[in-house]
């Protein structure tokens, strides 16, 4: 569904804003911060309905062009259908903002095979393909920019959360090497690192109760995305918003692994809401069993 779309092919191609994971949280929140300022969007998500309520609202509250673009990022066809909307709603990408992710939290060997492989085909291969397709059209130009939404998670091992936080650890590191080798050109590649957000995502991982989440201070996504976009837009290489982010993306360098790791682990296990640690399954808690009579 596009709001405000044309059909004349004879005009030049327009800029947009492409946004993946933009039906909710930051990304939703960031489609909002490039509508202010009258860029035009393509809006990225899997489901039609969504889209097209993103779209309808941004487009009626900002007065910009709004096109969306339907599909499953986690699969090269997914990603080869946006470059195809571009091309088909006479666009070119100015922006990227690689956000669609999605995360899964507990025990590693508990977790579903299938899950697993889509965090990585989501949260990596997807912003890898799409900037690939993207980014050289944007040198071309001189102008443009990536913008990666990362996690403070991806600055430090995580477990529980092992397999999301190492793809954000990817973004990251990522990121900074394409900062440095556009560096020169006008366009911009940038990473975000929001710690807690205010959004559904880590109650569906199943790590809403997590001391990470129970004890540092979370963001709304418009909070999170006002600055991000600000801070993209004058050229900086990595956001850490926060005080606690900072601290935490700098000081886990110079603490040895052998105490960060258990650290991070007492944040993010899993608990229930109650507090009460969970266990993987067939495993007794420590002291649950009764000590036997001498």
């Amino acid at each position: 569904m596009d709001m405000n779309v044309s059909d004349d092919r004879s005009k030049p191609l327009a800029p947009a804003a492409v946004i993946t994971g933009a039906t909710q949280g930051i990304g939703r929140a960031l489609a909002n911060e490039f509508a202010k300022t009258g860029h035009t969007l393509l809006l990225v998500a899997r489901t039609e309905a969504t889209l097209a309520t993103a779209a309808r609202e941004v487009s009626a509250q900002y007065n910009v062009p709004v096109h969306t673009v339907a599909c499953d990022l986690s699969t090269a066809e997914g990603c080869e259908r946006v470059v195809e909307a571009l091309r088909e709603k006479g666009l070119y990408a100015e922006s990227l903002v690689n956000n669609a992710a999605i995360m899964i939290a507990g025990f590693f060997q508990e977790q579903d095979p299938a899950t697993l492989l889509k965090i990585v085909d989501l949260n990596i291969r997807a912003a890898v393909d799409l900037t690939r397709r993207l980014l050289p059209d944007m040198l071309a130009r001189d102008k443009g920019g990536v913008l990666n939404v990362a996690s403070v998670e991806g600055f430090m091992p995580v477990p529980y959360q092992a397999t999301y936080a190492a793809t954000k650890a990817f973004m990251i590191s990522w990121s900074r090497a394409l900062a440095w080798e556009v560096f020169g050109t006008n366009v911009r590649i940038c990473v975000v690192t929001p710690g807690p957000i205010e959004t559904t995502m880590h109650e569906k991982a199943g790590a809403e109760y997590s001391r990470y989440m129970v004890f540092l201070p979370r963001m709304t996504p418009d909070e999170m995305a006002a600055t991000a976009y600000r801070r993209f837009m004058r050229g900086n290489w990595v956001i850490i918003e926060g005080w606690i982010n900072r601290i935490i993306a700098n000081g886990v360098r110079f603490v040895p692994g052998v105490m960060l790791i258990p650290a991070v682990g007492w944040f993010f296990r899993v608990r229930d809401a109650q507090g009460n640690l969970q266990w993987p399954k067939g495993w007794k808690p420590p002291g649950s069993e009764p000590k036997s009579k001498t």
